[in-house]
């Protein structure tokens, strides 16, 4: 991950403003736009799909992404947004473990 960060400039820039912002559980931050790790996390979903880590089997909020995913999909519902929360929400995932590394040096 260090490394597209390191050699996507915009990765960068997006990892220094979320590095920079209050932490918060709401999805926007204090000055009324998007949070950056919100930010970010969409960016890599978009940009770089291929680091997104696969669900979480202890996270309560992948199973339930995943469920309602899957169900969509066996319905012909699955639309291009329901898919894009799931990457966000996982790429999450990877920006709090790329921090808990960089926090471990």
């Amino acid at each position: 991950m260090n490394v597209v960060l390191d050699s996507c400039p915009e990765c960068s820039r997006l990892l220094r403003t979320q590095r920079g912002a209050p932490q918060s559980d709401y999805p926007v931050d204090p000055g009324g736009g998007p949070r950056p790790d919100l930010v970010l996390a969409r960016h890599l979903a978009n940009r770089h799909p291929h680091l997104i880590p696969a669900w979480d089997a202890g996270c309560d909020r992948c199973a339930e992404l995943a469920a309602t995913l899957r169900r969509a999909q066996e319905q012909g519902l699955l639309g291009a947004g329901a898919y894009q929360v799931g990457a966000e929400h996982r790429a999450l995932h990877l920006l709090s473990r790329a921090e808990d590394g960089l926090r471990s040096f």
